[in-house]
């Protein structure tokens, strides 16, 4: 038997925590859809109130904005013959739960309960399946595993879940005989996201109707860019998807109960010991970096709307660190038609700069066409030490630091003066290794190389550097990449950079294996010696890879009071140390744990 359905997926930009905007919002599509002929709309996970409030979720008056806003949706619902599947926040006997909700011609018909957890949704929402949801005078439903019958048609729902959860869920839906399956879903969108995520949906689709609703437009930039994908399959085979910043769209099917049901097993593909596991395929390499610039300028757009400036302030060494964060802000300005005189860069030579990174500083915001100005702290920094009674001699932490904190104190008035934000440079093998100074450089307003890694940086940066037609700008980049890594916070007297950061934490190419494995794998200490020694063998004695993963994990166990109090940013990569979203551990920790395991 053969059934024709019109299915619209798409999103809206979604006004975090204003229930009345979204709920008329979600009434206009509505409408619309009711005029195209659609006969299911679905909607993202949490679109009621958006997916990124937080602790918000557990707030009383939030619960109620959205009960009143179910059951006026259920009213409005009468005149409009579609079934309308959206998100929201529901609490039953004092317990909250993620759920979608299927409404239809004034009937709140049934609900589903998001039962796989990420962790930092178990510390918000419930798992244990309520048997009715209490809504004005109506007890809706709660559907377990089962698929839900609407006018003859058999849908299940996966709430966003990972690529596992998903195949074991939709594998139980497939033996029941579902016709479609809908995933609402707010997934974080990171570098080469979207293609796994279509590959994983059009597997997912065989034998069946598979469409995925993504949340993206308008929801919080705090620790993530959010995909925004919307997505229909059939059989394997990806019909449309668009983006969030793209118009919605319609598609005919005929759905047939017969269709084969046979799906793959799912096998994981063993992989060789790569040196750079988190780095693309030759032939992946423009997509891989066209992600990264899209979500970190995209980010950066996102955060200065909601807080309503268009200026942002930042210290421009000559340094890879700083040199990302201006292409990210170059890029974001271009793409919203925005002018170059609100990117307030300074340079703020001290007592270590060399005349390399400075030059470099400089001839990278010619070729940009941006403003480069000059305040000089050395005097500044001399008062303050002379003040708390330094000698000015010892170029001891304190020396090193005032000038740090002294840069960022300077970024963060001047932001205050023109009414601006001040970005963050630092990356994230600084961040695992503490290798930032308490209050100064580890301190910004938003900062957008968070989760990207030293060899990100070089990878990037080459990249571009023999990608662009800006010729000025390619021969900067190419020699900002040849500079040796330097906190430039020691007098250097012959103005060579002699204090290299790979001398004291490591070679970055080794650390940034480390924390790949660390984080993504979440391998033990031993087992990421195994690997190390397994990929760079031939490269480093045993005893000198041992020497510096005993060294990393020190260094990480004692920075994260550091991590703890990090600033906002996006999750470009998945490699995260937020402190709310990301890999965090208890700040007065001790690295025994890890250290006895690389010994035994």
């Amino acid at each position: 038997m053969k059934k024709n359905i019109k299915i619209l997926s798409t999103n809206f930009d979604i006004s975090l925590g204003n229930v009345s905007e979204n709920l008329a919002s979600i009434k206009d599509i509505i409408k619309k859809a009711d005029k195209c002929g659609v006969n299911i709309l679905s909607l993202p996970e949490l679109c009621l109130t958006g997916a990124s409030l937080y602790d918000l979720y557990k707030e009383d008056v939030l619960i109620e904005r959205v009960k009143e806003a179910i059951i006026d949706l259920k009213a409005f619902s009468k005149d409009y013959d579609l079934l309308i599947s959206l998100g929201a926040p529901l609490r039953e006997n004092g317990k909250l739960y993620n759920t979608i909700l299927f409404i239809k011609k004034g009937e709140l018909i049934t609900s589903f309960v998001k039962e796989n957890l990420k962790a930092y949704e178990k510390n918000i929402f419930c798992s244990e399946t309520p048997n009715y949801f209490s809504l004005g005078s109506s007890e809706v439903p709660v559907n377990m595993i089962y698929p839900a019958e609407i006018s003859g048609i058999r849908i299940g729902v996966v709430i966003g879940e990972d690529e596992r959860d998903a195949i074991a869920t939709s594998l139980v839906f497939k033996e029941m005989g579902v016709d479609l399956i809908l995933n609402p879903n707010a997934y974080e969108k990171t570098v080469q996201s979207n293609r796994q995520s279509l590959s994983d949906i059009s597997y997912l689709s065989k034998g069946l109707v598979y469409v995925s609703s993504g949340a993206g437009r308008g929801e919080s930039s705090t620790d993530s860019v959010y995909q925004g994908l919307n997505v229909i399959a059939y059989d394997g085979e990806i019909i449309e998807s668009r983006v969030n910043d793209s118009v919605s769209f319609i598609k005919n099917f005929e759905i047939d109960e017969n269709s084969p049901t046979a799906f793959k097993k799912f096998t994981d593909e063993k992989n060789k010991v790569a040196k750079f596991p988190y780095l693309p395929k030759e032939a992946n390499k423009k997509e891989f970096v066209g992600d990264i610039m899209e979500i970190g300028s995209s980010a950066l757009l996102s955060r200065m709307k909601k807080i309503g400036v268009e200026d942002v302030f930042l210290g421009v060494s000559g340094g890879l660190d700083s040199t990302m964060t201006l292409l990210f802000i170059n890029e974001a300005y271009k793409k919203a038609g925005l002018p170059k005189e609100k990117i307030h860069a300074y340079t703020m030579p001290a007592f270590a700069t060399s005349k390399r990174t400075k030059s470099n500083a400089f001839y990278l915001c010619q070729a940009l066409g941006i403003d480069l100005k000059e305040i000089n702290i050395s005097e500044a920094v001399k008062i303050h030490l002379a003040n708390i009674g330094h000698d000015l001699k010892s170029q001891d932490v304190a020396y090193e630091n005032a000038q740090a904190r002294e840069r960022t104190q300077v970024l963060l008035d001047l932001a205050n003066m023109y009414g601006g934000i001040v970005i963050g440079t630092g990356d994230l093998s600084e961040c695992m290794q503490g290798f930032a100074t308490f209050n100064g450089d580890h301190i910004s307003n938003y900062s957008l190389n968070s989760s990207l890694t030293k060899t990100h940086l070089r990878f990037i940066v080459t990249y571009l550097a023999e990608n662009t037609d800006n010729d000025k700008l390619a021969k900067v980049l190419k020699d900002i990449v040849e500079t040796p890594i330097s906190p430039e916070l020691k007098n250097e007297t012959d103005d060579k950079i002699s204090q290299k950061t790979e001398d004291i934490i490591g070679p970055y190419e080794l650390i940034d294996f480390f924390i790949y494995h660390h984080l993504k794998d979440k391998k033990s200490p031993r087992e990421i010696l195994a690997l190390a020694k397994s990929a760079f063998g031939d490269d480093y004695k045993e005893e000198v890879i041992k020497k510096w993963l005993t060294s990393y994990f020190k260094r990480f166990a004692a920075s994260q009071f550091k991590r703890a109090t990090a600033v906002d940013g996006p999750n470009i990569t998945g490699l995260s140390t937020s402190p709310r979203l990301g890999y965090k551990i208890a700040s007065d920790m001790a690295s025994t744990l890890y250290l006895e395991d690389i010994d035994e």
